[in-house]
């Protein structure tokens, strides 16, 4: 199994020991909940420091859509 290494302290372990959270946002349009446009990476919780980090860009898949127009 791959393991996951904090980029601030250096812990690495399994992903079992790593909190995860996902940000959303809600948007209201005449009272009702529509999607959000953005997609948004998972935030990855070092146990051992407690400093959030993603795996990969939050901002890599816009780049790509702003570069393949």
């Amino acid at each position: 199994m791959k393991k996951i290494t904090c980029p601030y302290c250096g812990y690495t372990s399994e992903p079992k020991d790593f909190l995860y959270i996902y940000e959303s946002v809600l948007y209201l349009r005449n009272h009702e909940v529509v999607p959000e446009e953005r997609e948004r990476p998972v935030l990855i919780i070092c146990p051992r420091c407690k400093k959030g980090f993603f795996l990969e860009s939050p901002y890599q898949k816009l780049l790509e859509k702003l570069y393949s127009s």
